[in-house]
C-alpha cells in the first residue's frame, strides 16, 4: 500500500502492478525510461521483499519490522531511479554475464550488490556498459 501512496505523488513515473501466475506474491515493474537506464522490478513475497535491477538483485528480509522492511525497500528503489545509482553490466564476447549495483558515496562509486552467472567464455573478449536512470533527483 505504502508503494503505492508513493507513486501517486509522482505520476511522471511510468509503472506496473501485477500477481504472479502462482498467486503467492505481487509485482511491481518500473521500466526505464531511455536506453541508457535500467528497469526495476520489485516482487513483494510474505516473507521478503526482492528488488532487480536488469541483472543485479537485491533481497531484503532482515530488518526488525515489515514497515522497516518496506520503508528499506522504498528508499532503494527510489535512490535506483536517481543518478545516484547504476548497473556496471560486464559482457565476454557481447553476451552479459556479471553485474553490479553501485552507488555514489562519498565521491566515489561503491558496490552494493553483485551478481553474476557461474558459466561463461572466460576467454571471450571482455567488455562493460554502465546503465543509470534519471528519473528522480539524488537524495542529499
Amino acid at each position: 500500500m505504502r508503494a503505492k501512496e508513493v507513486l501517486c505523488d509522482h505520476p511522471h513515473i511510468s509503472h506496473t502492478w501485477s500477481i504472479d501466475d502462482d498467486e503467492d506474491h505481487c509485482i511491481l515493474d518500473i521500466p526505464k525510461k531511455s536506453d541508457a537506464g535500467f528497469d526495476i522490478t520489485v516482487e513483494v513475497f510474505p516473507d521478503q521483499i526482492v528488488i532487480s535491477a536488469d541483472g543485479p538483485h537485491y533481497h531484503l528480509n532482515n530488518y526488525q519490522s515489515v514497515d522497516e522492511t518496506v520503508m528499506a525497500a522504498l528508499g532503494l528503489v527510489r535512490d535506483m531511479l536517481s543518478n545516484g545509482m547504476r548497473v556496471i553490466e560486464y559482457t565476454r564476447n557481447g553476451k552479459p554475464f556479471k553485474w553490479e549495483l553501485q552507488s555514489f558515496q562519498n565521491g566515489r562509486w561503491v558496490n552494493e550488490e553483485t551478481t553474476g552467472m557461474l558459466s561463461f567464455n572466460f576467454w571471450g573478449k571482455k567488455g562493460s556498459r554502465i546503465f543509470q536512470n534519471d528519473v528522480l533527483p539524488n537524495r542529499l
